[in-house]
């Protein structure tokens, strides 16, 4: 019998997809050998930050991307990623030719996740729409943004051929609400942290490592507006007020290239709350460090606005660990199956 060849488009444009693309990998592997597909993972530029699971696909194809190498690292990546698919869709109509090339070559069945709405030469795209963040909280995009995002979803949702994954009830019921009717195929993919044997080593190393105190709390966010750092820094300063003296560890990258001023902003304020002792940003650190600090944590705590599911949540699911999240349906979704969950702004709390 025919085995499923299956291609993994790496998800590398923020840390959450590199985890998404990790976890991805990790549960297809896991399954029977009967229904275990044939995986190769496509990466653009350089398969650095999957490297902890290459060796689970069967093949890892690393295509070159010029134009996003000379502006990688710099604060025009992100431009440079979204001009590149631009031109090659409005010229070749077609966003992702190389990609599509070396699919074809490779002999893949389905690729996944092709996001773009000009993906045709994709052998059996499967697209995936993270969340509607845009519509959520518009302020936080240009109009340009705003109008780009609208227009490729509804160019996926609106073609019949096409099959859309979702990763909760939340998103799609969004887009339901956003663009119906439309005629695509819609799943949901509810995704989940598939945790390492090594992950459940000795904690303590970690901790003296970045010289932390005995007990904290942890957020592990990009610093990007919606994340809401804010209301956790608030948050201790309160209760400093109320005599707790609480300690917050922050990981995860700094810079958003969409407000390059938030980040310092931030930093004022904590100096401005009096908290500056009690904040410990490490920003980004090695995800065996990561689990090991949240394995340490009195709890984890996600303080976001808007998500389409959290991994962050289902870190703490795997791990164990209790949750403070902020209240708003994503997250109450996810919370139905754990038995430690505080939600952030509920009257008794």
């Amino acid at each position: 019998m025919l085995k499923l060849h299956v291609g993994i488009v790496a998800t590398d444009q923020w840390l959450g997809g590199v985890t998404y693309t990790h976890n991805l990998i990790r549960a297809l592997s896991e399954l029977p050998e009967e229904e275990r597909p044939r995986i190769t993972l496509f990466c653009r530029g350089t398969a650095a930050l999957f490297e902890e699971v290459e060796a689970l696909a069967d093949r890892v194809v690393v295509l070159p991307s010029p134009l996003r190498g000379a502006f990688e690292g710099t604060r025009w990546a992100v431009t440079a990623r979204r001009a590149s698919s631009f031109f090659s869709a409005a010229v070749m109509h077609e966003a992702l030719p190389q990609l599509a090339r070396a699919a074809v070559r490779e002999e893949v069945h389905a690729m996944y996740p092709a996001c773009h709405s000009h993906s045709r030469h994709l052998p059996h795209p499967i697209s995936w729409i993270p969340d509607l963040q845009h519509r959520a909280i518009p302020h936080y995009f240009s109009p340009m943004a705003r109008a780009m995002r609208n227009r490729r979803f509804c160019a996926l949702l609106s073609n019949p051929d096409r099959h859309v994954v979702f990763s909760s009830n939340c998103s799609l019921q969004d887009a339901q609400a956003a663009y119906r009717p439309f005629r695509a195929n819609t799943h949901i993919l509810r995704f989940t942290t598939v945790p390492l044997q090594s992950w459940f080593s000795d904690p303590a190393p970690v901790v003296a490592k970045y010289h932390l105190p005995e007990k904290f709390f942890i957020i592990c966010n990009q610093f990007w507006m919606h994340k809401d750092h804010r209301t956790a820094f608030r948050a201790l300063s309160e209760l400093n007020r109320q005599g707790v003296k609480a300690h917050l560890v922050c990981t995860g990258p700094t810079h958003d290239n969409r407000r390059p001023d938030y980040f310092p902003a931030l930093l004022k304020e904590v100096r401005e709350l009096g908290i500056r002792e009690q904040v410990h940003i490490l920003g980004t650190i090695p995800r065996g460090d990561q689990i090991a600090l949240i394995r340490s944590a009195q709890a984890v705590i996600q303080p976001s606005c808007f998500e389409g599911w959290s991994t962050v949540i289902e870190d703490a699911r795997a791990l164990g660990r209790p949750v403070i999240a902020s209240n708003f349906p994503v997250h109450l979704e996810q919370a139905a199956p754990l038995s430690t969950f505080f939600r952030m702004g509920d009257a008794d709390d």
